[in-house]
């Protein structure tokens, strides 16, 4: 009677532990997708960001301002250097425009420059503006050990659709448990590493988990050291927000 009983409960036991398995079952490639860039982009977001950027060994500053809703409207604006201040980048209805006091009106740009570096070396303006998770790119996932790579669980590999407006061959992309973005690493349409991003200095924000400094480091040593400040997730952002009147005018949310 006795092995009996221990036979039913190890069977009990063996049922619990294949419900509990099946119920964890790994999640796909668009789940660890959608769920990254949740945290990265959330619905809307609002920012200061002061970059350093390094370029053959000499250093110039920039303060931007950046606002985003959704997947397709994004404002940057230029505060700092003064030479800049007032420039700035609006994305909205499909089109990609440029503004500055120099030249009077904005300026139409091709999709493509969303992937160009915006001060010659660093952040492109999707990076900037928590774009570059986008539906322009094939996902694959990988698993990977708990004891590699730090603490990164999953590595997401993106290769761009053949009519995607994207400069980059490939994005290779460590992701935490918790969905953080660890690295970021472009890669050409010859499979040559043209920059690496790594994220630190995460902090959390209304349930949310964000690194606040991005370091890019390009093939050639130049580098970018990109700080996050006040950064706002979902804050009250409208459509009419993201217009060429508001380009123009400063960016004012007021």
């Amino acid at each position: 009677m006795r092995r009996h009983r221990l036979l039913i409960a190890a069977g009990l036991l063996l049922c619990i532990g294949t419900l509990a398995f099946a119920q964890s079952e790994p999640l796909t490639a668009d789940e660890v997708f959608d769920r990254t860039r949740q945290t990265w982009q959330a619905d809307s977001f609002h920012a200061t960001l002061s970059l350093d950027i390094v370029l053959s060994g000499q250093t110039k500053s920039h303060v931007l301002e950046v606002w985003t809703l959704g997947e397709d409207l994004s404002l940057i604006r230029v505060h700092e250097p003064e030479e800049d201040a007032g420039s700035g980048y609006l994305e909205a209805d499909g089109k990609l425009y440029y503004y500055s006091p120099l030249v009077g009106s904005p300026i139409e740009l091709p999709a493509v420059a969303l992937s160009d570096a915006l001060f010659g070396s660093g952040p492109s303006l999707d990076d900037l503006s928590h774009g570059t998770l986008s539906d322009d790119y094939e996902t694959s996932v990988e698993t990977l050990d708990a004891s590699t790579d730090d603490d990164a669980l999953y590595r997401m590999i993106l290769i761009p659709h053949a009519d995607a407006p994207v400069v980059y061959g490939k994005l290779e992309i460590l992701v935490s448990a918790d969905f953080v973005i660890q690295e970021v690493v472009y890669y050409d349409q010859r499979g040559n590493v043209l920059q690496t991003a790594t994220f630190r200095d995460v902090v959390d924000i209304d349930g949310y988990r964000m690194p606040t400094t991005v370091e890019i480091a390009d093939a050639g040593g130049d580098r970018t050291i990109e700080h996050i400040l006040g950064p706002e997730l979902n804050p009250d952002l409208d459509a009419s927000f993201f217009t060429l009147e508001t380009l123009v005018g400063g960016g004012d949310t007021e």
